[in-house]
């Protein structure tokens, strides 16, 4: 009662189906290989001429050399001499000036208010200073040393303050 079943047919069906999807799946793989190297070729071909086209404007660049013409030149040295001239006669105009300037003054010299106060800033504090120095030395100050020393600036100081009274008018008096 028991029938056995033969399958062989079905198996047979089954491999065939099988080795047939492989091999279709080969196909395509193969086919897709052929289709992917004929592109690289060609990618591959399109870098070298782009190299090649690289090189050549590389190349050319370097060769590449402005060209002026002479009117071009001609123009362009008279507009530098003209700018030049310009130039020389504004530093002429201010040298001029500044001549009448110090000609109206006569022998005073003019310093800047600023300058001025600056000046009188740093006689404070350099003679603070000296001040200062004085008192905080005080085993020095009974030496006959700093007395000295004192007397000796006070009387450059001084003298140098009459002379630059007296030299002035003693000048004027023999031109």
């Amino acid at each position: 009662m028991k029938k056995k079943f033969d399958f062989s047919t079905e198996m047979a069906e089954a491999e065939s189906v099988k080795a047939n999807s492989k091999n279709e799946y080969l196909e395509e793989e193969k086919r897709l290989l052929d289709i992917n190297a004929q592109e690289l070729v060609k990618l591959n071909d399109n870098v070298f001429k782009l190299k090649t086209e690289v090189e050549n404007l590389s190349g050319s660049t370097r060769e590449c050399k402005p060209i002026i013409s002479k009117e071009m030149q001609k123009l362009a040295v008279e507009f530098g001499a003209r700018l030049l001239c310009d130039f020389l006669s504004q530093i002429e105009s201010k040298c001029k000036e500044a001549e009448r300037r110090m000609k109206k003054s006569g022998n005073a010299i003019n310093i800047p208010v600023t300058a001025f106060y600056i000046t009188i800033i740093i006689l404070v504090a350099l003679s603070s200073f000296f001040v200062s120095m004085i008192v905080a030395n005080t085993e020095i100050i009974h030496s006959s040393l700093i007395w000295k020393a004192v007397a000796v600036c006070g009387l450059i100081a001084i003298s140098g303050t009459v002379m630059a009274i007296v030299v002035p008018k003693i000048l004027d008096k023999w031109t």
